[in-house]
């Protein structure tokens, strides 16, 4: 062969080679598209598995059947007219129906708060002119004053006490005990961090005796006018006389809370304390039927509770969708949920209003916080511990023995040094 010729591949060989690949690219694609369907089959079986059953969620560590825990996720369930809003679940310590007694410690320390001697109506006093009150109370709070002294008369009347900070009534406790000792105290002074003084919603009435001495109101006399009217104001007597074993605190003809209207026509035509009426509220829901108060021409109002969620920061809460016709507020109850207040006085169609139950019912038995029977200064029993240094306040009659809860005061005030043990007040800061 010479060096000029050329070789030359046979046609049928190389037809062969074009042959081969063509076939493996072909294969290539078809073995690809495979693999791409049975991922995207893989995924829709994942997600009829997470909608069917309760499938653990590697990334946020809940089980899909705590993804939508309640009805309300779903939004066909909600009737005509609702829909629902997110609240923080951190908020269930705040608003005007938070319950703050010696079982329910305050979370806030004065909120909103108002300067009372430069906004507190003509027709009533204050004793300091450093006292604050939360802005939701002061104008409810003068219209109740200046109808006093409309229907009664010029009294004198003042407030002696309304928003106190930790600070102040652990001073307040400290004198009590001091002065009085700790049985008497335990009676009529909060524990401080449990006193409903710290939440801004309350004050306390005196007035001035003939000797200029100030003395509390008994709500007697003239001053019963308060106590028989005040729920039009949206205000209660907090502590019944009737109710000290619920209540843990004694009869206070001076104390009042603010609750807002329908709440505080409720709880006092009801003869019920606030222990009662936000503990009982739990069974007023939104799916089994909420509490109506109907007070004719001075308005009609719906009232329901939502626990919140304790897997999550927010709590889907149902409310109306149009909420110039129903007005509604949510209140935190201190406890663990909300309570949403409706005003239908405009809308008699609410959808809510065919399941509403109008009587108002609640099993006091597990209420029962403190059997204060015992406590009579004018017993034979009864020791004077103003002048006894000695005082085994724990020994005594006016304590059940049977009762452990009265741990709660030896925990806080160590008898034998005359201070507070502050182990369970790691967040007590002298300036609040």
């Amino acid at each position: 062969m010479k060096k000029s010729e050329k070789k030359t591949i046979p046609s049928g060989f190389l037809a062969m080679i074009v042959l081969v690949i063509f076939i493996s690219g072909i294969s290539t694609i078809l073995i690809s598209g495979h693999k791409i369907n049975i991922r995207q089959q893989n995924a829709v079986d994942s997600k009829k598995i997470a909608e069917n059953t309760s499938s653990y969620d590697s990334v946020s560590g809940l089980s899909s059947d705590a993804i939508a825990p309640n009805a309300f996720e779903d939004k066909n369930n909600l009737p005509e007219g609702y829909k629902t809003i997110s609240v923080l679940n951190e908020d269930v310590n705040k608003g005007q129906l938070i319950l703050v007694n010696y079982q329910y410690e305050s979370k806030i320390d004065g909120e909103n708060l108002v300067d009372l001697y430069d906004n507190v109506s003509d027709s009533v006093g204050v004793k300091d002119d450093d006292m604050f009150i939360n802005n939701a109370v002061l104008k409810p709070m003068n219209k109740l004053f200046d109808d006093f002294k409309a229907a009664k008369g010029s009294t004198g009347i003042l407030i002696s006490s309304s928003y106190r900070s930790k600070a102040d009534q652990i001073k307040i406790y400290e004198e009590s005990v001091k002065h009085t000792g700790e049985k008497s105290t335990a009676y009529y002074v909060a524990i401080p961090g449990y006193s409903e003084h710290q939440t801004g919603y309350c004050f306390d009435t005196a007035a001035y005796n003939y000797d200029g001495e100030m003395i509390e109101l008994d709500g007697e006399g003239v001053y019963s006018w308060l106590i028989e009217n005040c729920k039009n104001y949206g205000f209660i007597l907090r502590y019944p006389n009737d109710k000290t074993n619920i209540t843990g605190i004694g009869y206070e003809g001076w104390h009042f809370r603010y609750v807002g209207v329908p709440h505080a026509i409720a709880i006092m035509e009801n003869k019920i304390c606030l222990e009662e009426y936000i503990l009982g509220l739990q069974k007023y829901t939104f799916e089994d039927g909420p509490l109506l108060i109907d007070k004719g021409d001075q308005g009609k109002w719906l009232v329901y509770y939502v626990p919140k969620l304790e897997a999550f920061n927010n709590t889907d809460v149902p409310v109306p969708v149009d909420s110039e016709k129903c007005s509604y507020t949510i209140s935190g109850n201190n406890i663990g949920g909300f309570i949403v207040t409706v005003n239908v006085t405009k809308d008699p169609d609410n959808a809510l209003l065919s399941k509403a139950k109008t009587s108002w019912s609640c099993d006091n038995s597990s209420l029962i916080i403190k059997d204060f029977v015992d406590y009579n200064p004018d017993s034979d029993n009864f020791v004077d511990t103003s002048t006894d240094t000695e005082d085994n306040w724990q020994s005594d009659t006016f304590w059940d023995d049977s009762d452990d809860s009265n741990s709660e005061y030896s925990d806080y005030y160590d008898s034998s040094s005359e201070y507070y043990d502050y182990d369970d007040s790691t967040d007590y800061d002298e300036n609040l």
